[in-house]
Formats: structure tokens, sequence, C-alpha cells
């Protein structure tokens, strides 16, 4: 019966293709996709192939989901049937059986692909090979490979391609059960950028150069000891870089902290940091958002203005896919975080927020407890190719309620600080050649200072409140002429608004003397409000006039209501690549920095803005591989010298024996400082290299002067860092656990000698006087520590944990960081009690990722 109706079947679908006027053939007429598994075995069996099967194993249910792409009618049927798990056997006289599929064995293989570890772009035709065993493929166009017909063991691999180092995997296992997988990632070869990048794999529009190997990956970053995962912490292992142990905030080559550009994707941070009051000691960017970033120290292109040190640039993750979330919990802080995309990956989000109190670090910081938090959104979209739109929100608050009172003696802290960022980002492509960027921001600066002492030792009452905002436009242009040829332009506009009511009482008993400082002008009471205009247009041009040889030329206007200025600064770099593995740099630029409404000294008596600061750079350096393996034992080698020039500083005040205060416009050693000029100058080099498969190691020494002409003498300046060494270590104990070790020595910051004197005051009464001696004329101890931070990670089914111990200062050195005076006017003497940055310190925090 059944051989019957497949028999009538086979009649009527040849009919059916006879009417049709075509006969019908393997791989032509009507299409395969729709018809059940059967439909399709007996319209093969009419054609000519002796096929037998059961419906217990072809079933009314199966299906032809995708249209084969074979046309020979045999390799046509075990196209149909291999989804469904079947196969056919031979039998008597020709007859194919379908039967099930019997599960091969998985060979011993290694499957990978292989990408830029600069773009993230799949890279083709790159050699891989077995290293002493004479095997070798090439990837594909996607960057994938497959080394096939192993024998199970250990392996030693290796990946190639011009203009890339070359990547050594020492160890790859292959088991009997199966392939080893591996995603393998090329370092370019070095050639023009001045920047440390945090993680190499965003390659910026138009800048086809890749970034230096002296590049910090983010794993580079994770493995530095470092407290609370803070990436600004992390950066004074880089030379050119100086910070003390309790803040987050750096100089960069020997300029002030303020004089460094923050920017968060696009939005440059006012505020940027965390507990003010203790010297800012962490950032308000959650690391774990973090995509990339890129620190310029030297002469930065004409888009950043208004700041003259250096920029911080940095880029929050887009999430694609599914959604990502993490949970990390430390000594400092705890937080959460998710990110994920919608309607078909065209729409992304990310959110994290973070709570803090520093009460566990109070070794660091001291008997307050403050507190601290952060939320940080993001929501982007794509409506159409070459369209993005992406809005952000950061706001930031801290908090200090400290009270003590001890016999007749009380001390009252109180602060309050909140900062908020909104910002809207538009970039459209157009037609290929243009890419066009707008940003509008608002941004709010509050803060609220109370602070009461009575000590015996001096007398203070503050009360400190200001109110900022802050509204920006900016618009650019980059437009790709041709190949290593691109032109930028653009402009920022922004209003700067600031209310202050400040009101003090100062009436310190002990008042320090110098004849190369000033002494601070008392402020009782100043209220008011202050609004200034800025304006800024740039162009930069940058191109290839031959194919070893890029000069990017540029030049900023900036226009400043607040003081009246209309600025100028000019900028020139060039890169010759000598070799495909040594590159000579040489920039020089001008650049200026104004003073913006929120930055009023008023709490040091200032009550008028000063004219723009001018610095005017130099910079060459000389970076050069020295070994095509990416893991050579020393892979490159970095010299680079500077100079700069700062023609009109504008005064500023420093605390001058003292590291860390709650309101240090109240401490006798607050002096005001007025160079005719500055200069900062020095020598930098940095050696990179690995000790074996397992451990990666970094070197740097740098050799620095900065230096104030005052009154006609050459005074050192306050970070005079004259040597600085830096070694960093990181080894991988087996496949979960690493361990880093950080050594930092620098020479001690320099001091200010402090003695007594006997004076007649203005009642003519003489007594015993504390003076200052030449300004910073002696210098600290030398600096020296090792840090150390031990990680473990687990892979879980779904998810990932790591677990991490900090180390801060193990052999529990106590690095000096400056002095508190007192008088004995019975005894005649001054007592100087030293004081330290904390010994050993220890911290610990999980993470959880799913």
């Amino acid at each position: 019966m059944r051989r019957r109706a497949r028999t009538l079947t086979v009649w009527l679908l040849a009919a059916a293709a006879l009417a049709a006027g075509a006969p019908v053939q393997a791989g032509e007429g009507p299409s395969w996709v729709g018809l059940s598994l059967t439909e399709a075995l007996l319209r093969l069996e009419a054609q000519g192939l002796p096929i037998v099967f059961t419906s217990q194993l072809v079933g009314p249910e199966l299906m032809v989901a995708t249209e084969p792409a074979a046309s020979d009618p045999r390799q046509l049927l075990d196209e149909l049937l291999a989804p469904h798990g079947l196969a056919v056997e031979p039998a008597v006289g020709g007859t194919l059986v379908v039967v099930r599929r019997a599960k091969a064995e998985p060979a011993p293989s290694i499957l990978g692909t292989v990408r830029s570890q600069e773009s993230g772009e799949p890279l083709a035709a790159v050699t891989i090979r077995l290293a002493g065993r004479g095997v070798e493929v090439a990837s594909d166009a996607q960057g994938r490979f497959e080394l096939a017909g192993l024998e199970p063991g250990i392996y030693r691999l290796e990946a190639e391609l011009p203009q890339f180092l070359i990547l050594e995997v020492p160890e790859v296992t292959v088991g009997p059960a199966g392939p080893a997988r591996l995603a393998l990632s090329l370092q370019p070869m070095p050639f023009v950028h001045e920047e440390i990048v945090v993680r190499p794999s965003q390659l910026p529009l138009l800048d086809a150069e890749p970034a230096a190997p002296l590049a910090l990956s983010r794993s580079d970053i994770d493995a530095l000891p470092h407290l609370a995962g803070d990436l600004f912490r992390a950066l004074p292992i880089l030379p050119g870089i100086a910070a003390n142990d309790a803040t987050a905030q750096f100089h960069v080559r020997g300029g002030r902290r303020d004089e460094v550009q923050i920017l968060l994707d696009g939005q440059e941070l006012y505020e940027a940091y965390h507990l003010p009051d203790f010297d800012r000691a962490l950032s308000v960017v959650e690391p774990s958002g973090l995509a990339s970033a890129s620190l310029s120290t030297g002469v930065f292109p004409a888009v950043y203005g208004d700041r003259m040190s250096g920029v911080l640039d940095m880029t929050t993750s887009l999430p694609t896919g599914e959604r990502r979330s993490f949970l990390s919990l430390a000594l400092v802080s705890a937080a959460a975080g998710s990110g994920g995309s919608f309607d078909g990956d065209r729409g992304s989000w990310l959110l994290s927020a973070r709570r803090g109190s520093v009460d566990l670090a109070s070794r660091l910081l001291g008997d307050e407890d403050p507190g601290f938090w952060d939320l940080f959104a993001k929501l982007g979209y794509r409506p159409r190719e070459g369209q993005d739109w992406r809005g952000h929100l950061l706001h930031a608050a801290d908090s200090l309620d400290f009270r003590e009172r001890v016999g007749d003696e009380s001390k009252v802290f109180q602060t309050d600080y909140d900062n908020t960022y909104a910002w809207l980002t538009h970039q459209a492509v157009v037609r290929d050649r243009f890419l066009v960027a707008t940003s509008g921001s608002w941004s709010a600066l509050d803060r609220e200072r109370l602070g009461a002492e009575d000590e015996e030792d001096q007398d203070f009452q503050v009360i400190d409140r200001r109110a900022s905002e802050i509204l920006g436009l900016t618009h650019s242009w980059s437009f790709e002429a041709r190949a290593h040829h691109s032109l930028r332009w653009g402009l920022e506009a922004r209003r700067y608004e600031t209310e202050y009511d400040y009101t003090s009482e100062l009436e310190p008993d002990l008042v320090l003397i110098s004849e190369l400082t000033e002494p601070r002008v008392g402020l009782t009471r100043f209220v008011g409000e202050v609004r200034g205009d800025h304006l800024g247009l740039h162009i930069s041009d940058r191109f290839s006039p031959v194919s070893r040889l890029t000069l990017e030329l540029g030049l900023r206007w900036d226009r400043h209501t607040l003081t009246a200025q209309s600025l100028l600064s000019p900028r020139a770099s060039l890169a010759w690549r000598l070799s495909d593995s040594g590159v000579l740099r040489a920039s020089w630029g001008h650049f200026h920095q104004s003073q913006r409404t929120y930055e009023l000294l008023v709490e040091d008596g200032e009550t008028r803005f000063f004219p723009a600061e001018r610095s005017e750079h130099w910079l060459v350096g000389w970076e050069q591989l020295l070994g095509r393996r990416e893991r050579a034992p020393l892979s490159v080698l970095r010299v680079e010298a500077y100079r700069r020039e700062v023609r009109d500083p504008r005064p500023r005040y420093e605390n001058l024996l003292e590291g860390v205060n709650l309101f240090p416009e109240a401490e006798p050693d607050r002096v005001r400082i007025t160079p005719e000029s500055s200069r900062a100058e020095g020598i930098e080099l940095v050696l990179r290299g690995a000790a074996g498969s397992r451990t990666d190691w970094w070197l740097s020494y740098a050799w620095a002067k900065a230096t104030d002409q005052i009154r006609g003498r050459e005074v050192r300046r306050q970070v005079d860092q004259r040597h600085t060494v830096n070694l960093l270590l990181n080894t991988r104990l087996g496949e979960r656990w690493s361990l880093s070790l950080a050594w930092r020595y620098h020479s001690g910051w320099p001091t200010t000698p402090v003695s007594l004197e006997r004076r007649e005051d203005e009642e003519g009464e003489v007594g015993l006087v504390p003076v200052l001696g030449p300004l910073y004329s002696e210098r600290l101890p030398s600096y020296h520590r090792l840090d150390l931070r031990a990680s473990r990670d687990w892979q879980l089914r779904a998810s990932k944990l790591v677990f991490f111990v900090d180390l801060q200062n193990v052999y529990n050195h106590r690095n000096q960081a400056g002095v508190d005076l007192a008088v004995d006017e019975d005894a005649g003497v001054l007592r100087a009690e030293e004081e330290t940055w904390p010994g050993l310190f220890p911290s610990l925090g999980i993470r959880w990722e799913w």
C-alpha cells in the first residue's frame, strides 16, 4: 500500500513538472524551502535516486529550512539530511538507506580568530604556525583559522603579519575531546601617537596610524596596585606624572594640578574628583564603564583648549548584544552596573552607580568620616546607518559631618558637594568623507563648606557657599580629503555663571613670613555673581607629504569675555618613521589657560580675575622597537626630551609644610607665590619587555626640573621631582592567578626651612617669631614604596568572579609628607612634628560579572 501511494506521488510530481514545461533537476526549478523532508526525498527519488526511508526516521514534522547549494542529486541528498542528524548508507543493489548519522568524535585541532588589537577588526593572511612542527596556515578574510590533524598535547603557537608584532602563545593545550579555541589579537607596529592608551581597541576616525606598543592595556591597568581600581590613581606609574599618596589628582611635567583637562565622552569634567576636603582622593569616574582612555602629556592637538599641561580623554563603553551586569564590593566603595542593547543593536544603554565611605580608610585620610556616591547613565541610538545619538548623565555627591569636643576645645566641619553633568551628542557621516559632530551640555557645580575650630594654636570660622552653572555647545567637522590627509575644524562656546557667598574669621596665632612670598590678604565677606563667556575656534590639517612622514598643523583662537582677551595658539607636530621599527617625533605649540568664574580664590582674599596664562612647549622624542616579537626580553625603548615655559603665570597659593588640610586657607603655612615666569624641562626614558612566557616588566626613569623665576631668583616649584624611577612587574601564576609588583622612587619634594627669630611687633614688644627660610631650598627625604596586587578569577557557567588583594607600601616605609609646627614660648624653641604618609595599607575587593 505504501509502495503504491509513493509510486502515484512520483507520477503526479512528474506530470506537474512536464506541465510546467521544464524537467525537474537538482538545483533548478521550484524552491526546496518549505517542503517537508518526505516531499523532498520523493522529489529526489523521482529524479532517479533509489532512496529507502521509514516514517519513524523521516517524520512529517521535519522540514527543509534553507535552500541547498548543491546541484548534484547525491550531494543534494546529503545536504538535505544533515540538518536533521540523518545520513544514508549504501545497501544491496545500490539502494540508499536513510539512517541516523553516527556522532563523530571531535578531532583534536586548534580553532581561532585573529584581530587587530588597535581597531578590533579581523585580520586576513596572518600566518599561524606551530613552532618547531613545520605546520602553518593562514587566516581567512574573517580572521578565522584552523590547525587540524593534531595529536593531543601542548603546542607553542606563533602569529605573524607584516606591520604587526609577532605574537607568541607559549602553551596551547589540545585535548582528545575536541578543538582548542583561541582569540588572538596582534599589536600594530609603533608610529606617531603621543598618548598612553589604556585599552588600544578603538581606531579613531581619520586616524590610520597604530598605537605604540608602550600603550597600557586594560589588563595592564587592572593589574596595577592602585586604590579602588581608580584609573587616576594608577597614572603616577607613568613618567612625567606626579601625585602624593592621598590624592587622585595629578601633576603633569611640573605643572599645577588644575592645568589638566579631564574629558569623559567628549564632555569636560570641571570638578572630576570625590572627597575634595581630603585632597581629592578619588575620581568621579567609575572605572568599570571605561572602554578606553588616552593621556596626552606634551603638545596636544588644537581641538583641545583652555588648559595647558595635559589632557586625559576617556570614553565609556557602548554595549552590544545581550545585557551584561556587574556587582563589586571593596573596602572603599560598592558599585553596581548593567548595560545592553535593544532594537537589533541599534540602541544601547549603560547604567552604573557607586556608593562609598572612607571611614575604613581613616589611616589614609584621618578620623573624619566622609561619604560619596555617583551615578552614570548613557543611552545611544542609531536611527539609520551613519547617524548616532547619545545622551549622558553624570551626578556625583560628597558629604562630611564631623564634630569633636575635648574640654573647652571644639571642631566642627560640615561640607556638601554636588556636581551634575548632562550632555547630548549627535554624529553623522556625510558622503563617506565628512564626519559632523555636535554636542550640547549643561553642568551644575554646588559646594558648601562650614568650618569652625578654636583650638589653642588657631581660631577660625569659615562659611563658603558657591553655585556654578555652565552651558556648552561644540560643533566640529572632520574631512578625509584623501588617503593620509585629513582636515578637522570646529567651534566651542561656553557660558560660565557663578554665585559666591563667603564669610571667614581667621585669627591664627602662628604667622609665617618669607622674603619670596606674600602674606595672604584677609577677607571677611564676599558676596557676588560672576559671568563669563568663552568662544573657541580650531582647525587642524594632518597630512603625509611622503610615505614615512606625517605632519599636523593646527591653530586655535579663543575669546574670553571675563578678561576681554583674544588669544591665538599655533601648534605643529611631525612624526618621521625612519624605519619600520623606529619613529622620530617633534612638536611645538602655544597654549593658554584662562581663570574661569568658579576658580576665583575668594578663600585666599582674591576678588579679581587674572589674565589668561600663556605657555610654550617643545618636545622631541625617539621610539624604537627592539624586538619584533610581542614577548621579546627587551621589546621597546622610548626617549623624550621636553621644555615648557610659562610667560604669564598667575599668582598661586600653597601650603608649604603640610600635605593635606580640610581648610587650607586657615593654616599658617598658606602663602601667596607670584612668579614672573615658570619653566619645566626634563628627559624621560621608558623600557618594556618580558621575562619568560608569563612575566611582563616596565621600567621608566625621568630627570625633571620645575622652577619659578621670583624677583630675579630661580626657585624650585613644590613638585620639582628631580629623579623618578618606576618599576612594574606583572606575572601570571597559572591560568587564573596574577601577581603584580610596583616599586616607586623619586627625589624628595622641596620644602621650606623654618626658624625662630626675635622680632619686635607693632606694639614694640619683642617676641619669638617663626620665619621661613629660602623658599623651597631644602628637600624632604627621598620617597620610595613597594605595592603589590594579587588577583584570582573564576569562570563560572554564565558569569565571572574576580577577587583581589592590594597591599600599598608593603615594607611599611614611612614617607615624610610634611611637618606640623608649634612654638614653645616657655622653652624658646620651635617644635616640628613630622607628618608621614600611611605605611602598610591593605585593601581587598570582589567583583561578579554576569
